[in-house]
């Protein structure tokens, strides 16, 4: 899985909105982005900051982005606090499955998982 940079996502979602303009399909917009639909649809609902990719909204309907944009120092932090909060839980769940791996082996054979038992 390809990750875009912020930059990255704001020009594929201006060049998204050349090719709209021009009157391409979404098919044909996003087979020339490299992206799939969902990654379209989803990168337009982001908060980006983008008046552009803001505009694009088709019908000139509201759109549920908030004004205030969270600012990069902000969102750095959040991700490095995502980041930490990520490598707790799977510190946690290796932890979690290396506890059941040793009871697993203590066991009795007829109380193990996965195997079936003869009658």
């Amino acid at each position: 899985m390809k990750k875009h940079s912020h930059e990255e996502i704001l020009l594929k979602l201006t060049q998204a909105d050349e090719l709209a303009r021009a009157g391409n399909s979404q098919v044909e917009i996003c087979k020339a982005l490299g992206v799939s639909i969902m990654t379209l649809h989803r990168w337009r609902k982001l908060p980006l900051g983008n008046d552009e990719a803001k505009s694009s909204n088709r019908g000139g309907a509201a759109t549920n982005a908030p004004t205030d944009l969270p600012s990069m120092d902000e969102m750095r932090r959040v991700l490095e606090e995502l980041t930490f909060e990520n490598q707790r839980l799977r510190k946690l769940v290796t932890d979690l499955m290396l506890e059941k791996m040793k009871l697993e082996d203590a066991s009795p054979p007829a109380f193990r998982v996965g195997q079936v038992r003869k009658a």
